[in-house]
């Protein structure tokens, strides 16, 4: 018997599966959609310049965190506290500070201004909108950057005088950056 008149017919062959194995395929969809969830989460992101090592810190839409400094002229404390409302869309909601003075908000027109008697604070809703902020570091304002029980010191990781900006990404956008640096 030769081998054309072998019957190759399905019925006298059997059905053969285009899925070989199908656990693997059903894994590695399961995988690939974690990494879709995750890649897709958004992160706050601190960007030194100088190809410094980025701080990043997870955060959900609607996540607050906050910029707390020391005044250069008052040289009394200041916080200012930020919303994430997407990637590259932060809003400053208020800032919180000590004493009125050279270079702190006061006006009305610039949101609504309110005094903390109990805590001898002063405090001024603004609701600002911004892309990223940019600030250099410095050893007399002490900044850091604050989200939940996380404190980001910003002059011992990045040093005195360094560029910092901080932008809301998503993490595939942040693996991005790591990979082609």
């Amino acid at each position: 018997m030769d081998h054309t008149s072998t019957d190759r017919t399905p019925a006298s062959t059997g059905a053969r599966s285009f899925f070989k194995h199908p656990t693997f395929v059903l894994l590695l969809m399961v995988v690939l959609a974690a990494a879709g969830w995750y890649g897709n989460q958004l992160l706050v992101v601190l960007l030194p310049e100088n190809n410094l090592p980025i701080q990043y810190f997870a955060v959900d839409k609607g996540g607050e965190w906050r910029y707390h400094y020391k005044h250069s002229v008052q040289q009394t404390p200041v916080d200012e506290y930020f919303r994430v409302n997407g990637v590259d869309d932060m809003t400053m909601t208020h800032t919180t500070y000590e004493s009125l003075g050279v270079g702190l908000p006061y006006d009305p027109s610039e949101g609504k201004f309110t005094s903390l008697k109990k805590d001898g604070k002063f405090d001024l809703e603004m609701n600002r909108p911004y892309k990223s902020l940019k600030f250099r570091t410095a050893v007399q304002a002490m900044p850091k950057i604050i989200h939940k029980d996380q404190i980001y010191d910003l002059c011992p990781l990045f040093g005195q005088g360094t560029l910092v900006e901080v932008k809301a990404i998503k993490r595939y956008q942040y693996w991005l950056r790591t990979v082609f640096k």
